[in-house]
């Protein structure tokens, strides 16, 4: 009897990749994650149901790429185009068993894909846990203790901050006929567990889907839903409706100063190769 449980090897060490496939037509055929995962790797969803580990029910990818380590696969990243940079990848998930997750780093991931693939990545919905290994492998630098910019860019679906103030959580926010435009952004609030999108003009807006530019999409200021897992850790939500300036409107103009005050620093960091 096939023992469940029994990790896939990989005897070169080495992790398969699964990639998008077209038809003769040119239509694109992703990858559904969770099926994926389930019909190779059972192990592996059994640990994603057991602990939680939010993937979206119907989500695909245009890449899956098996973590290995010591010859056995041991997790997953997968991987999405983005209209925002032809030329990069945005990470969707980055799983690995917990036993192993002192063992496996993100950044050798990323570093890894961004060679495989020959893209930038990016990161979507990064965790604070995710973010701060940024910190620890000099990706990513804070600014008074709170605010972090990174090289890794990361890029969430834009909500208004009266949606992100409900408290709802990623996992939970019925995005039914919505027309969710992403941001990309280098800076995270450490405080409160969100990627924060400044607009790219001088222009003080906060992001409203109803009453929006289609051709200014990035000439709005927003924040980034809370996950589950930060909430748990974190008590993120709690955080954000007790944030005086995120009540009293002044938080988008303050993290812009912050990074005004802090520009010519950060543009010297950021060009470090």
């Amino acid at each position: 009897m096939v023992n469940p449980n029994k990790k896939v090897k990989r005897p070169n060490g080495l992790g398969n990749v699964y990639n998008y496939r077209t038809d003769e037509d040119g239509k694109i055929f992703t990858l559904p994650i969770l099926e994926l995962v389930k019909e190779n790797y059972i192990y592996l969803y059994r640990a994603i149901k057991d602990e939680g580990y939010y993937i979206a029910p119907n989500d695909s990818c245009f890449f899956y790429k098996d973590v290995v380590y010591d010859n056995e696969v041991v997790g997953f990243t997968t991987f999405k185009n983005t209209s925002i940079n032809k030329d990069a990848l945005v990470m969707q998930y980055f799983y690995v068993l917990p036993e192993y997750r002192d063992k496996i780093y993100l950044t050798e991931e990323i570093d890894e894909a961004s060679t495989l693939f020959e893209s930038s990545i990016f990161l979507e919905y990064p965790t604070k846990d995710m973010v701060e290994s940024l910190i620890k492998f000099k990706l990513a630098r804070v600014f008074n203790d709170r605010f972090l910019v990174s090289r890794i860019p990361f890029i969430v679906p834009m909500f208004s901050v009266e949606e992100v103030m409900k408290g709802t959580l990623r996992e939970d926010f019925d995005t039914t006929g919505l027309k969710c435009y992403n941001k990309m952004s280098l800076v995270y609030d450490l405080d409160l567990c969100a990627v924060v999108g400044l607009a790219a003009t001088d222009v003080e807006q906060d992001y409203d889907e109803e009453n929006m530019d289609d051709e200014q999409v990035n000439n709005y200021n927003m924040i980034s839903l809370p996950l589950r897992e930060d909430n748990e850790k974190y008590d993120c939500v709690t955080k954000r409706a007790k944030d005086e300036s995120l009540n009293d409107g002044t938080y988008f103009k303050k993290v812009r100063q912050l990074m005004d005050d802090n520009e010519e620093v950060i543009q010297n960091w950021l060009s470090l190769i």
